[in-house]
């Protein structure tokens, strides 16, 4: 009786131990990776009522799961892994109805990191809202891979990007 009274901790820990080990690990260490990959350094995360980028990319749903403060950047920049799209921030600039030519003298970027260099960027960044904590706008822009002139369409493109207080 001594010697079950005794094992009973070290059999109840194994059993704790395995059933944490089948899978809920995993989990959180996939989660884990996911957040640091998707965070770049200096950046923050985005979320439903903070900062927030969306586009469509070639067709395809694209969201950043971090961003660039601008005033930190100089650039309104949404990450998504290895890839980001930037814009361009004056905070003058950030009045509802204001438009944005975007192009050689205001230059949007995209970076997809597939050898790319993307060039002949055509395209508008309009701001929608601003209040004095937060800017939102929409943009839409084409841009050329210098290596082949394939083109690709950035279109429905939402920001919202939240201001630094002093």
């Amino acid at each position: 009786m001594h010697i079950i009274i005794k094992a009973f901790p070290i059999v109840f820990a194994v059993v704790i131990l395995s059933s944490c080990n089948s899978g809920g690990q995993a989990k959180i260490d996939a989660t884990s990776s996911q957040t640091q990959e998707a965070i770049q350094p200096g950046a923050v995360a985005t979320s439903a009522t903070g900062y927030t980028m969306t586009a469509t990319i070639g067709g395809k749903e694209w969201q950043a799961t971090s961003m660039m403060p601008p005033e930190n950047a100089g650039r309104i920049v949404g990450y998504f892994k290895n890839q980001y799209i930037g814009l361009p921030f004056n905070k003058t600039d950030m009045v509802v109805g204001k438009k944005i030519i975007l192009g050689e003298d205001e230059a949007a970027d995209l970076s997809l990191h597939n050898g790319c260099l993307w060039i002949n960027t055509k395209g508008e960044m309009e701001i929608t809202k601003v209040t004095d904590e937060a800017a939102e706008g929409k943009f839409f822009f084409t841009t050329s891979c210098s290596s082949d002139n394939k083109k690709v369409e950035i279109r429905d493109g939402f920001f919202r990007i939240l201001f630094n207080k002093k």
